[in-house]
C-alpha cells in the first residue's frame, strides 16, 4: 500500500513537473494567438521561427486589419512552414488576403508555395526583382498553377489593407537594373531592393523593411525624410550591423523595434534602438510578438516569454 501511495506521489509529481514545463515552453503562445483581441484592431504578430535546416529562420509577419483581412509578410524558409501554419490555423485563418514577399531570399519566401498550395490566397504582392533559384521557381509554379493573382508593387504605389488601413510603398522603385553576372554575388543587390512598405491605421504607424542595407537606407531617408516617420518598426535585415544607420533610426524614431532572428545579430544594434527609447524585442530571446492599436497612437504588446536576464541592456 506504501509502495503504491509513493508510486502515485511520484507520479503526481511528475505530471505536473511536465505540465510546468510544457507551460514554460508555449510561454504566453495561446494569448498571443488569441483572434477575439482583435476585432477593431490593427495587429502584427511577429512569429518566432524555428529553422529546421541549415538556413536561418527568416522572418513571418501575420497582421490582421480592423476589419478582419489577413496580411503575410513574408514566410520564413522552408523548414519553418509548421511555425507559420500553426500560428495561422490557432488564429482560425483559412484565407490570407495579401501575402507579400519583402524580396526573394529563401529565408523570407521559403515557406510561399506551401502556403499557396494550403491556403486560399486573394494575391500575392510583390516587386519586379525575379531571382532565378528553385525556391523562387517553386513559389511562382505554384502562383502559376493555382492562379492566384499576382500585382507587382514599386516605390509610389499604394493599396489599402481592408477599408481602414492604407499602405504605401516607399521602395524600391520602379525599373531594376541587372548586373551582368546575376545573380552571382547578389545577397546585397537583392536586399537593398526589398519592399519597404508603411501601413497607416488612423494616428498610428507601422514600417516594413524587409532587408534593406544602409545604402538603401540612405535612399529611402533622402526621399522621404521625416515622412518615415513610423510607431512601429520592423528592424532591418533581421537587426544586424549592415542596416540600422543612424540616419535611418532617427528618421523613424519607432516606439517599438522588432528583430525576427535565431539569435541576436548585433548587440550594438539592439542597443542602439533601446537606448535612444524604443521598446525593443527579439523574437530569438522574447518569443512571437504581438503588436496592437486601435488606431490612437497607442500600443499593446505581449510577448511569448518573459525575460529572465537583464545582459541585453
Amino acid at each position: 500500500m506504501k509502495k503504491r501511495i509513493a508510486f502515485l506521489v511520484l507520479a503526481l509529481v511528475l505530471i505536473l513537473s511536465w505540465g510546468a514545463w510544457a507551460e514554460e515552453q508555449l510561454g504566453r503562445y495561446d494569448l498571443i494567438f488569441d483572434a477575439s483581441q482583435d476585432g477593431g484592431r490593427l495587429t502584427a504578430r511577429f512569429l518566432q521561427l524555428t529553422t529546421r535546416s541549415e538556413d536561418k529562420s527568416g522572418d513571418c509577419t501575420i497582421l490582421t486589419s480592423p476589419d478582419g483581412r489577413v496580411m503575410v509578410i513574408d514566410a520564413g524558409n522552408p523548414s519553418t512552414f509548421p511555425d507559420v501554419d500553426g500560428a495561422l490555423q490557432a488564429l482560425g485563418i483559412t484565407r490570407i488576403d495579401y501575402l507579400v514577399a519583402s524580396h526573394p531570399h529563401v529565408d523570407h519566401i521559403g515557406s510561399f508555395a506551401q502556403l499557396i498550395y494550403n491556403y486560399e490566397i486573394g494575391a500575392v504582392y510583390t516587386s519586379e526583382l525575379e531571382y532565378p533559384t528553385s525556391h523562387y521557381r517553386n513559389y511562382m509554379e505554384a502562383i502559376e498553377r493555382t492562379k492566384v493573382p499576382h500585382i507587382i508593387l514599386a516605390e509610389g504605389d499604394s493599396f489599402m489593407f481592408g477599408q481602414h488601413v492604407r499602405v504605401e510603398v516607399l521602395h524600391p522603385p520602379a525599373g531594376i537594373e541587372y548586373y551582368e553576372g546575376y545573380p552571382l554575388g547578389s545577397t546585397q543587390f537583392i536586399n537593398n531592393r526589398s519592399l519597404v512598405l508603411k501601413l497607416t491605421f488612423k494616428d498610428s504607424t507601422f514600417l516594413f523593411t524587409g532587408d534593406v542595407y544602409t545604402a538603401a537606407e540612405r535612399e529611402i531617408v533622402g526621399r522621404y525624410g521625416e515622412q518615415l516617420k513610423a510607431d512601429v518598426l520592423k528592424v532591418p535585415h533581421h537587426g544586424d550591423s549592415t542596416s540600422s544607420s543612424k540616419a535611418f533610426r532617427e528618421a523613424v524614431s519607432p516606439q517599438i523595434a522588432v528583430m525576427m532572428h535565431d539569435a541576436i545579430a548585433d548587440l550594438r544594434i539592439y542597443r542602439n534602438y533601446s537606448r535612444a527609447g524604443a521598446s525593443t524585442y527579439i523574437t530569438s530571446i522574447d518569443g512571437s510578438v504581438l503588436v496592437s492599436t486601435a488606431g490612437d497612437g497607442q500600443y499593446t504588446v505581449i510577448t511569448q516569454f518573459d525575460r529572465k536576464t537583464d545582459f541585453l541592456d
